[in-house]
């Protein structure tokens, strides 16, 4: 019975690990080539210079207009010369971090105008590679659709 007991735990270990790794793969693909480095794993992030979030398992830009929350897939039109690879993005793991917006507003306004951070795009950690856009994934030749600036 302790050996059948020993077994199952070891087992459950063994898929919890498996399964925690597959999801943090999951993840990495999902980030932006214009996304910040150093994440294994980013649910949003908050973009200090918009007062915006970006959900990167869905892809949408969450932002408040007329004290309603909106979800598009673009950046909305007033933003559309913004450069995302040289804004500051502060990873969020958290649900509906937007519900938090006044404090985040605060505790990340010395952030605006930041461009002191590294985007996936130049980086070298092979981890990245996976990311569709990264100019060193095989699978492909665009960068999805974003201009790449200059890196500072």
């Amino acid at each position: 019975m302790k050996a059948f007991l020993l077994l199952l735990f070891l087992t459950t270990l063994i898929f919890k690990d498996n399964h925690a790794q597959l999801n943090l793969n999951i993840n990495i693909i999902n980030q932006p080539v214009w996304g910040p480095i150093g994440y294994d794993y980013a649910r949003f992030y908050y973009l200090p210079d918009l007062d915006m979030y970006y959900d990167v398992n869905q892809r949408n830009y969450i932002y408040q207009e007329n004290k309603q929350w909106i979800y598009i897939k673009n950046l909305p039109n007033r933003y559309r010369n913004y450069d995302l690879f040289r804004g500051y993005k502060v990873v969020l793991n958290t649900d509906n971090p937007f519900l938090n917006n006044l404090d985040h507003r605060v505790k990340y306004k010395s952030l605006k105008n930041n461009h002191h951070q590294q985007a996936i795009i130049y980086s070298k950690d092979k981890k990245y590679h996976v990311i569709k856009g990264h100019p060193r994934n095989n699978d492909n030749n665009g960068h999805n659709g974003f201009k790449k600036s200059k890196k500072n």
